[in-house]
């Protein structure tokens, strides 16, 4: 202890608040003030009966106010609670009426498809029937050509480079110039 000097002052001070709140339990200010209960029940503080009754119906009121303030809120919340349950219902009805329509649509292009594989089916079977009785689709010098153009196609695939030129010229200037004459303008003069 002796060489620290401020050390009792440094222990003292630490434990003032420990000893103040020993001394004055109730606090400083009402301790003098006398506005505590006394050991026996008698009261000393100051107020009188009226300002008891003033602070009774005060205190009444914030909690009249306060209940009224919670009822308000509570109906509040139960009002925006029913109105989303409303709209929650009416989105509901209205994805159910979608739906609805949805699969109607669906039902009806399902039909419609329907029935356009059986007209399809159908047409084939009508063309067979119309090729059994000897009837074709084109006149017979369509037909024809397309033999002759077909035949002339096949019989030309083994063709080489140079044979595979003449074929861009007509059979008919062929035939023409294998005749020893030399093929003449298009329009037919000389």
């Amino acid at each position: 202890m002796d060489d620290y000097p401020m050390y009792g002052l440094l222990v003292g001070f630490s434990l003032w608040g420990t000893f103040w709140r020993l001394l004055f339990p109730l606090g400083f200010w009402n301790t003098f003030t006398c506005r505590v209960d006394t050991r026996g029940g008698a009261s000393t503080k100051p107020y009188t009966q009226e300002q008891v009754e003033e602070t009774a119906r005060i205190l009444a009121e914030r909690k009249a106010k306060k209940e009224k303030k919670e009822f308000l809120k509570q109906g509040k919340l139960k009002a925006i609670a029913e109105e989303q349950a409303a709209k929650k219902k009416k989105l509901e009805e209205e994805m159910v009426r979608l739906q609805q329509e949805e699969e109607e649509k669906r039902k009806a292009v399902e039909e419609e498809a329907a029935t356009e594989e059986e007209e399809v089916e159908e047409e084939p079977l009508e063309r067979r029937r119309g090729g059994d009785k000897g009837e074709t689709s084109g006149t017979k010098g369509e037909d024809a050509w397309m033999e002759k153009k077909i035949s002339e196609w096949v019989a030309n695939l083994s063709l080489g480079e140079d044979e595979e030129a003449l074929l861009y010229v007509p059979q008919e200037e062929r035939e023409a110039g294998s005749n020893g004459e030399p093929p003449g303008p298009p329009d037919g003069r000389r």
